[in-house]
């Protein structure tokens, strides 16, 4: 009988640390991991970033939407899997740009992308301002496939729009990474002047 319990807690213990964990999980899970405060080199933003990532300012000239922009990478790990932070000041790509518009453009384009899966979606109180969210993941299957949390607020002086990405490999890290990701993205602040 002892054989049988034991058992059946491993099962129940397996299938629970296999759930898929939510933003809010990310934003909760117990991590300690060292910072620093970037500044972007125009003072619209500014955001903490995992100290020893690395990061390169983007040129999006050939994408109309996009002003400005950031990539965060962390170091790979032993099977070179790494995992991204990006920060993109647009436009908007919706025809009303108008936040709402903006994300059910995003969850749009989302549902005609096969290779991934909605996990959840809607408004979060993750930044100061309003914002949405699109939470997904890559569904082929493979180890080290994406996963990937998009947050999208308005600009605060201006008729544009952020879209701040966590985009993390699922590894046996996946948690603790997406967790720093997502513990830095609250750290967001705007520092546009009217």
């Amino acid at each position: 009988m002892k054989i049988i319990v034991n058992l059946l807690m491993l099962i129940l213990f397996i299938s629970c640390s296999t759930e898929q964990l939510k933003l809010e999980q990310y934003q909760k899970y117990p991590v300690k991991f060292v910072k620093r405060n970037f500044v972007y080199t125009d003072k619209s933003f500014e955001i903490y970033l995992p100290f020893k990532w690395k990061y390169k300012i983007e040129n999006y000239e050939n994408v109309a939407e996009i002003i400005l922009g950031i990539d965060v990478a962390s170091e790979p790990d032993e099977k070179n899997f790494i995992d991204i932070l990006s920060i993109q000041k647009t436009t908007g790509f919706s025809t009303e740009k108008n936040l709402e518009a903006e994300y059910l453009k995003m969850l749009e384009n989302l549902k005609r992308k096969s290779n991934f899966k909605l996990i959840e979606s809607g408004k979060t109180k993750l930044l100061k301002n309003e914002t949405y969210f699109v939470h997904s993941k890559s569904n082929s299957g493979t180890y080290g496939e994406i996963e990937l949390i998009t947050l999208i607020t308005k600009s605060n002086y201006e008729r544009n729009f952020y879209y701040l990405t966590a985009s993390a490999s699922r590894t046996k890290e996946l948690e603790k990474n997406m967790a720093i990701m997502i513990q830095c993205l609250r750290t967001f602040k705007q520092k546009e002047k009217k």
